[in-house]
C-alpha cells in the first residue's frame, strides 16, 4: 500500500474507531431511531446555504491525499434536503440544489474566469422502513437523480445524464448519541458509469441545548471501458469528513435547529481538494 493509502486508511480506521466508543458508552434511550421515516403528514426540511473554496486538486490517475496547485474553484450553493412522511412506512425524500460556481485558471500569462449559475441536478426518491425500535431502525430507498443542471455550461452544473440510485439506510439511537450509515450505488443511464457511495453520521449531544457530530462521505467511481457520455467532471473518487455543531432551542422555537457545518476532503482521485463551510437549519413539523 502507498505511504496515502496508509495515511487515508488510518484516518478512516480512526474516525470510524471513535464512533464505535461513542456508541459503546453511551446509555440506552427511548427515542425513535429511524431519522426517515416520519408519521404520515409530518417531516424534516433543511434548507442550507454551503460554501466550496479549493485552489488545488487531487490526482487524475490515482487515489490519494496528494494534491498540486489547479484551477481556483469557488462555489455558492442553496439546497434544500428533507423527508415527508406519506404512511405506510413510506416517505418522500429530496435533496434539491442550485447556485453559483466560478472557475479561475491561469494560462500563458492570461488569468481566465469562468461562471455559471442556475438550477444544478436535483434528486427525488421514496423510502420503506423496514425494521423500527427504540434504539435500531433500517429502510431501502429509490432515488431517481433529474439532471436539471446545465452539463454544457462552462463550468458544467450537472452530470448530464439521469440517474437512479437504490439506497440501504440505517439508524442506531443510544441515548445521547445516533448514528446513521446510507450505502448505494449511483447508475446513470446510459451513462456508461456507477458511482458507489457511502455515507456515515455520528452525533453527540454534547449538553441540553448543543448538539456535536462527525460525518463521512466516500464515492468510488467505477465506468466501462468506452466513451464516457456524462460530464466529465463526475469521474471522480472521494473521500470527505466533516463536524457539525446544531442547536437545539427550547419553547416555542424547539422544532427550528440552526447548524453550522465544516467538511474538508481529506483524499481523491480527478476532482478539487477543496473546503466547505454549511449554515442551515433543521425544521421539523
Amino acid at each position: 500500500m502507498s505511504t496515502s493509502g496508509t495515511t487515508v486508511f488510518r484516518k478512516t480506521r480512526m474516525f470510524v474507531s471513535t464512533g464505535l466508543l461513542l456508541l459503546s458508552s453511551a446509555s440506552p434511550g427511548l427515542a425513535q431511531a429511524d431519522p426517515w421515516i416520519p408519521a404520515r403528514g409530518h417531516g424534516v426540511v433543511n434548507p442550507m446555504l454551503r460554501y466550496f473554496s479549493a485552489n488545488n486538486a487531487f490526482s487524475g490517475t490515482q487515489f490519494g491525499t496528494g494534491t498540486s496547485p489547479s484551477s481556483q474553484q469557488r462555489e455558492t450553493q442553496f439546497r434544500f434536503t428533507g423527508t415527508q412522511g406519506i404512511g405506510g412506512r413510506l416517505s418522500i425524500q429530496y435533496d434539491l440544489r442550485g447556485g453559483a460556481l466560478q472557475k479561475t485558471r491561469h494560462h500563458a500569462g492570461q488569468t481566465i474566469t469562468s461562471r455559471s449559475s442556475g438550477l444544478e441536478d436535483q434528486e427525488v426518491g421514496l423510502n420503506y422502513g423496514l425494521r423500527q425500535t427504540a434504539s435500531f431502525a433500517d429502510s431501502i430507498a429509490l432515488n431517481v437523480v433529474l439532471p436539471t443542471g446545465s452539463a454544457t455550461r462552462v463550468p458544467a452544473l450537472g452530470a448530464g445524464k439521469a440517474a437512479i440510485e437504490p439506497d440501504y439506510q440505517i439508524g442506531i439511537n443510544r441515548g445521547l448519541m445516533f448514528v446513521t450509515l446510507l450505502a448505494g450505488p449511483r447508475i446513470f443511464v446510459g451513462g456508461g458509469a456507477i458511482q458507489l457511495r457511502t455515507s456515515a453520521n455520528l452525533g453527540y449531544r454534547v449538553s441540553p441545548r448543543f448538539s456535536l457530530g462527525g460525518s463521512l462521505f466516500y464515492v468510488r467511481t467505477i465506468h466501462r471501458q468506452q466513451a464516457i457520455t456524462i460530464n466529465p467532471g463526475e469521474i471522480y473518487n472521494l473521500l470527505r469528513l466533516g463536524v457539525r455543531l446544531q442547536y437545539h432551542p427550547s419553547g416555542h422555537f424547539r422544532q427550528w435547529r440552526p447548524f453550522l457545518t465544516y467538511e474538508d476532503s481529506v483524499a481523491g482521485q480527478g476532482i478539487h481538494a477543496g473546503k466547505r463551510i454549511v449554515l442551515g437549519v433543521s425544521v421539523h413539523y
